[in-house]
């Protein structure tokens, strides 16, 4: 599972709203005009933050204040307590709360390849949700959700 933490890297920010500004249809030419910013972070990433919630205002309320060139990215195992304290933005805590029922409904799923196709119809997790740390945010929280929470 990815997640963010902070450190200091580069002196110039990098907001939200300055990589949006570098979009274009192509993903590929996106990215290179971000990393021309200096944002440094995973193709996966930058696809799952900066393309797929291109033009939500919502999300863009929650990372509004983030230096994107003070971030650092980790991909990280969690465990399913450690899940569970993750925050969620609220706007999205209603699909969270139903896929936890579910789960506890249905059980744990496995790689198997109908379950996995079961996964791509259902459109739940297929790539690792991205956290970001709280002190990315400025605030107490271990973890919160940006994107992942389908």
């Amino acid at each position: 599972m990815s997640h963010i933490e902070s450190r200091k890297r580069l002196p110039m920010k990098i907001s939200w709203t300055a990589v949006q500004d570098q979009y274009v249809l192509e993903a590929a030419d996106h990215f290179a005009r971000a990393q021309a910013l200096g944002l440094e972070c995973p193709f996966d990433v930058f696809e799952q933050l900066f393309r797929e919630c291109h033009g939500d205002e919502d999300f863009a309320q929650v990372v509004r204040f983030i230096d994107w060139a003070n971030v650092e990215w980790e991909e990280t195992a969690l465990s399913g307590v450690a899940l569970r304290r993750v925050a969620v933005p609220r706007p999205y805590q209603h699909a969270v709360d139903e896929a936890r029922w579910r789960t506890a409904e249905e059980g744990i799923q496995d790689d198997r390849p109908e379950i996995v196709e079961h996964w791509r119809t259902a459109q739940t997790w297929l790539r690792s949700p991205i956290l970001i740390g709280g002190d990315v945010l400025g605030s107490s929280l271990d973890n919160k959700c940006l994107v992942g929470f389908t």
